[in-house]
C-alpha cells in the first residue's frame, strides 16, 4: 500500500500539467464557497467563480512565465517587485473592468457587479502569486533532490559498470602465466591491479578526486592490458600541463579507455592503434583519445556506445551542467573523443 502511495505522489511530481490541473480545480472549490452567496452552492455561483479566475490566471501566468524566469531567476529582485506589483495593479483594473462592463454581455441572464475593490483583489493577486511562486521554488527545490538522487545513482551505476568483469579475470590469468613464468614482474603487477580495484571501489566514492590519482589509476590499467597485447600494439598515453592540485569526477576516462582498448587493440583492425592525450591548461582539461576499429562485423557494438560511456555523459551533465563539451567521433576506421571540462 505504502509503494502503491509513493507510485502516485512520484508521478503526480513528475506530471506538471496535472499540478495545474489540481490547483486550480482546488481553487474552484475554494473560492466557490467563498464567494456563494446563499448557504447552498448555486449555478451563479458556479459561474461567478469560473469568471472570478480569468484574471486570477491571467496574473498567475504572467508571473509565473514571464516576470519570474526574466527577473527572479536572473536575481533582479527589486525588478521583480516592481514588476510584480504592476502586475497586481494591472489584474486589478482588469477585474473591475470585467464584472462592471463585459461580463454583462457574455452572461445576459445574470447581474454581476464587481463585488470587491482594487485593493480587496489586489490582495488576492499577492496571495495567488505568492503561493504559486512558493510552489514554482519549491518543485525547483524537489528538482534540485531529484537530479542529486540522479547524479547518486548514476555514480553507483558507473563504479558497477565502468570496469569490465573480464578485464579482472583476463588481468588475473596474465598475471597467473607471469607467474608460471616466475617473471619479476609478478609483484608489481599485483600491487597495480590492487591499486586499481582500490581506486575504484573505495578512493572513487566521492563527488571529486585528485586528477592525479586518475592518471595513475588509467595508467595502471593500460600497463595491465598491455599484458595482453604485443609489443607493437601498446596503448600510448601522453600528459600535458600541471595536473597536481587539480580535482575531476571520479571515473571519467576509464570507460573511453576501455572501449578504447575493445575496439581498437581487439577489434581486429588492421594497423590498429590507441593514442590518448590528456592536457591541463589553466582550469581547462582537455581530454583526447583516438583508435583504430576493426570491421563492423568484428565488433560486438559498432557504434561507439556502451553502458559505461553512457553513464559518463549523464554525469557529466549532471556533474559539468555547461561546463563541459563531449564529442564523440565514429566513422569507419577510428573512434575518436574529444572531452573537455572545466575544473572545478
Amino acid at each position: 500500500m505504502k509503494r502503491y502511495i509513493y507510485v502516485i505522489f512520484g508521478r503526480l511530481a513528475k506530471n506538471r500539467t496535472l499540478q495545474h490541473v489540481l490547483f486550480w480545480c482546488l481553487s474552484f472549490l475554494i473560492l466557490m464557497n467563498v464567494l456563494k452567496v446563499s448557504a447552498e452552492v448555486k449555478r451563479i455561483d458556479l459561474v461567478y467563480a469560473a469568471v472570478f479566475h480569468i484574471p486570477i490566471g491571467l496574473v498567475v501566468y504572467l508571473n509565473l512565465r514571464l516576470l519570474f524566469p526574466s527577473f527572479w531567476e536572473q536575481k533582479k529582485y527589486f525588478l521583480y517587485g516592481v514588476s510584480v506589483v504592476g502586475l497586481a495593479a494591472l489584474g486589478s483594473g482588469f477585474y473591475l473592468i470585467l464584472f462592471d462592463s463585459w461580463i454583462d454581455y457574455i452572461f445576459t441572464g445574470y447581474y454581476f457587479i464587481a463585488y470587491y475593490s482594487f485593493w480587496d483583489i489586489t490582495l488576492y493577486f499577492a496571495i495567488y502569486m505568492l503561493a504559486t511562486s512558493l510552489l514554482r521554488l519549491a518543485r525547483g527545490w524537489f528538482r534540485v533532490q531529484e537530479l542529486e538522487n540522479e547524479k547518486t545513482l548514476s555514480e553507483l551505476k558507473a563504479l558497477k559498470s565502468q570496469v569490465n568483469p573480464h578485464f579482472l579475470f583476463n588481468s588475473l590469468n596474465s598475471i597467473y602465466s607471469l607467474a608460471r613464468k616466475e617473471s619479476k614482474e609478478v609483484p608489481e603487477k599485483i600491487v597495480q591491479l590492487s591499486d586499481l580495484m582500490r581506486h575504484i571501489i573505495y578512493d572513487s566514492d566521492v563527488d571529486l578526486i585528485s586528477l592525479e590519482k586518475e592518471v595513475e589509476m588509467v595508467n595502471n590499467y593500460i600497463e595491465l592490458q598491455n599484458l595482453r597485447t604485443q609489443k607493437d600494439n601498446k596503448i600510448e598515453f601522453e600528459t600535458v600541463g600541471e595536473i597536481k592540485g587539480k580535482k575531476i569526477a571520479p571515473l571519467i576516462f576509464l570507460p573511453f579507455v576501455e572501449n578504447s582498448f575493445k575496439h581498437g587493440l581487439k577489434g581486429g583492425a588492421k594497423n590498429t592503434f590507441v593514442k590518448i592525450k590528456l592536457e591541463v591548461s589553466g582550469k581547462v582539461l582537455h581530454f583526447e583519445i583516438e583508435n583504430s576499429k576493426g570491421k563492423p562485423s568484428e565488433l560486438i557494438n559498432s557504434k561507439y556506445k556502451g553502458i559505461g560511456v553512457e553513464n559518463v555523459r549523464k554525469r557529466l551533465e549532471l556533474i559539468y551542467p555547461e561546463q563541459h563539451t563531449l564529442k564523440i567521433s565514429d566513422n569507419e576506421q577510428t573512434f575518436k573523443v574529444l572531452l573537455q571540462v572545466q575544473l572545478k
